[in-house]
């Protein structure tokens, strides 16, 4: 886990977009897509319900995000 990786999450998390947090930082939604993967990845959990639109965060996923603000 690194600091970008944490910053990346809470943009996806308050945009609730991986477009429009990858937009923010300038990077492309793929790699933007990768780091977050990385990153439940790397503490073992799922963050981010992917399956509806607007994404949403897990139970899990809502907890790590009012850390890592």
């Amino acid at each position: 886990m690194n600091i970008n990786q944490l910053k990346y999450f809470v943009a996806v998390a308050e945009h609730q977009s991986f477009t429009k947090a990858a937009t923010q930082f300038f990077i492309s939604q793929t790699a933007l897509t990768q780091q977050i993967h990385a990153l439940e990845e790397s503490i073992g959990l799922k963050l981010i319900d992917r399956s509806t639109r607007p994404i949403s965060l897990t139970p899990g996923g809502n907890v790590f995000f009012s850390e890592a603000k």
